[in-house]
């Protein structure tokens, strides 16, 4: 047997022993790809294992890492290349910084993994391995399978569930520019159910495309089709997903993913203004009411997550306010604000470090942390801007005011609202006492 270990990485001490919202997918799949003569072993370190690359016996390991991790995901792969152990690393960050992953890696794959996986495999067992493996985002998903539930961790809230992958979108900040050939493409729904199936004794279940709906009327009609085969499996677990603002012109589409379980979906509104949404090419958002998709959503007993970014440079410092307000207006059932983070490889990303403006220390590329120079704001101006509003929707009087709204309409997502408030509310928690620890710790 050739011994493998699979490593998601995470900044020690930031995760350890939390309960995460829901698990990544990406080694799974990896695993149901894996030959028979692999004996495979998870160290998912947001779910509160430590992998140890002094002590671990592999004959090589394969790591799926983002950029708030990388640093990390580095630090194994030097302990592990000192002790002679092939290794492997996938995901956006090296895919836009393969050069930088090489430094620290046996190989990189760059793109999809399952293709590249393979051949990488095959070349191991040959003794010619190749530093770099492409995968396209292109390829059909006919042969992709469901993901080995064994290698998802126990630790998690909720299930994760792929269905489709890919955006033909070019968001200007979004990671999924960095892979090339991004097409939309559908999961055959025989292997989509036979994932159901595995998960059908969970509350809820996290659906994680990119956009669960689609872009075409072609597409519209596949998630259709999907939706009626989950209703007549007739699943008792709940389930959210990522969509786009056109989910509310489609009537039909809204209800059946409501008869089929669905009970919140997110969106990403990003900005209120024309200015800001040309300025991140999302311009499919401008000149939209965005009351009016929440209310059509809402007539069909789904709440709404909305996805906003602050920090962008049309935002002056009278933005946070104007974005309460908005917000407060559409009746959003739950805001989410992130700062404006440049991703390594996309064009937002290219066009700030040009300025002097982009962060390369990727301990601090998060969505929840400043990690670029604001145009209108400092740094702790953004800090407060975002607490401020946060504040605004998750107060008691606010989160009584969510729950009678639903109360009467549709019960079965309260206990889903509470779940997620107070989860974040506990994340939020620990992140704080986290960071003062760190503080009171830190050499005078």
């Amino acid at each position: 047997m050739i011994k493998v270990a699979m490593v998601y990485p995470s900044r020690e001490n930031v995760h350890m022993g939390e309960i995460m919202l829901y698990n990544p997918l990406a080694l799974g799949y990896l695993a149901r790809h894996t030959p028979d003569n692999y004996s495979l072993t998870l160290y998912d370190e947001y779910g509160g294992d430590v992998f140890d690359p002094d002590a671990v016996e592999a004959d090589l390991v394969a790591v799926a890492a983002i950029t708030p991790e990388i640093t990390r995901a580095y630090h194994l792969g030097d302990r592990l290349k000192k002790r002679g152990i092939t290794t492997i690393i996938g995901g956006a960050h090296v895919t836009a910084l393969p050069e930088e992953a090489l430094e620290h890696y046996t190989s990189v794959c760059v793109g999809e993994g399952e293709g590249p996986w393979k051949s990488f495999l095959g070349d191991f067992e040959k003794g010619k391995i190749k530093q770099t493996y492409f995968g396209p985002m292109d390829v059909p998903l006919d042969d992709l399978g469901i993901p080995r539930r064994d290698m998802c961790h126990p630790n998690y809230q909720f299930p994760s569930v792929l269905t489709s992958r890919g955006c033909p979108f070019s968001c200007s900040f979004c990671y999924l520019t960095v892979f090339k050939q991004r097409k939309y493409r559908t999961i055959p729904h025989d292997t989509v159910i036979e994932d159901f199936d595995a998960v059908k004794d969970s509350y809820a279940v996290i659906l994680v495309d990119e956009n669960f709906i689609g872009y075409s009327e072609e597409e519209r009609n596949d998630r259709k089709a999907l939706l009626e085969k989950m209703i007549r499996k007739n699943y008792k677990f709940v389930w959210g997903c990522q969509t786009t603002t056109t989910i509310a012109s489609d009537p039909e589409l809204m209800k059946l993913m409501y008869r089929a379980g669905c009970r919140a979906v997110f969106v990403g509104f990003e900005a209120i203004d024309e200015e800001s949404l040309k300025l991140v090419r999302k311009n499919h958002n401008i000149g939209l009411d965005y009351g009016e998709i929440v209310r059509k959503l809402h007539d069909n007993n789904i709440a709404v997550i909305a996805s906003t970014i602050i920090g962008l440079d049309s935002h002056d410092k009278d933005y946070p306010q104007k974005l309460i307000k908005a917000l407060k207006k559409s009746k959003a059932d739950f805001p989410r604000v992130f700062f404006t983070t440049a991703w390594p490889g996309t064009p937002f990303f290219d066009g700030l470090e040009k300025e002097g403006r982009a962060s390369r220390n990727w301990d601090e590329v998060r969505k929840d942390v400043p990690s670029i120079q604001f145009k209108h704001f400092t740094r702790e101006e953004a800090i407060a801007a975002r607490k401020e509003i946060l504040d605004e929707f998750f107060n008691v009087l606010n989160i009584i005011r969510m729950l009678m709204r639903w109360v009467f309409k549709d019960r079965s997502l309260i206990k889903l609202y509470l779940n997620m408030v107070v989860g974040y509310r506990i994340r939020d928690y620990k992140k704080k006492k986290r960071e003062k620890a760190a503080m009171e710790s830190a050499p005078a």
